[in-house]
């Protein structure tokens, strides 16, 4: 230990370099215990964590862990499951078939066929539908075409409207409607 006495033995004898000599060691040797302080409460608190996992069942946790890995993964599929069925689903609502029979069929036919989607389109979809189609060619509906109007037109005058229709022809003499 360096403290006044033992410098003094040394031959240091000046009583500033002393009292700074004393003081720098000092301040050391603080630092140093605060630091033994700090290690040994880290070393405390982690001893105290390992006595806390000798009482878990480690096993437990394992086999707890492995059952929500399989729920997400059993959740995950189901969610995709649905995602592919709405998306044949509205496909298959787009096709125009008379019927729930016919989209009933279409849709357990493409679901058998194992078709994906890439995007908004379904992979292979329109071969099934084109051969749908051929042999089933009454399962669409008709497209209907948009009805067509037609006005006998005298002299820009149409004697056969009334009401808000002969005002509008009035203001528009030019206009053609098929």
């Amino acid at each position: 230990m360096i403290d006044k006495k033992f410098l003094e033995s040394l031959g240091v004898t000046d009583e500033e370099t002393v009292n700074k000599i004393v003081a720098e060691y000092g301040a050391d040797i603080k630092v140093e215990k605060d630091a033994v302080s700090a290690a040994q409460a880290q070393l405390s608190e982690a001893n105290t964590q390992i006595e806390s996992f000798k009482g878990m069942d480690v096993e437990a946790i394992q086999k707890s862990a492995d059952d929500w890995k399989t729920k997400y993964e059993k959740s995950e599929s189901d969610r995709a499951e649905f995602e592919h069925k709405t998306k044949l689903t509205n496909y298959v609502k787009g096709l125009n078939l008379k019927d729930d029979v016919y989209e009933n069929y279409v849709t357990g036919t493409l679901i058998e066929k194992g078709l994906k989607f890439d995007g908004d389109k379904l992979i292979g979809g329109e071969d099934v539908v084109n051969t749908f189609k051929e042999s089933h060619p009454d399962a669409f509906k008709a497209e209907e075409l948009p009805p067509k109007f037609s006005y006998s037109v005298n002299g820009g005058n149409n004697t056969s409207v009334g009401g808000v229709e002969a005002a509008f022809l009035a203001k528009n003499p030019n206009l053609k409607i098929d």
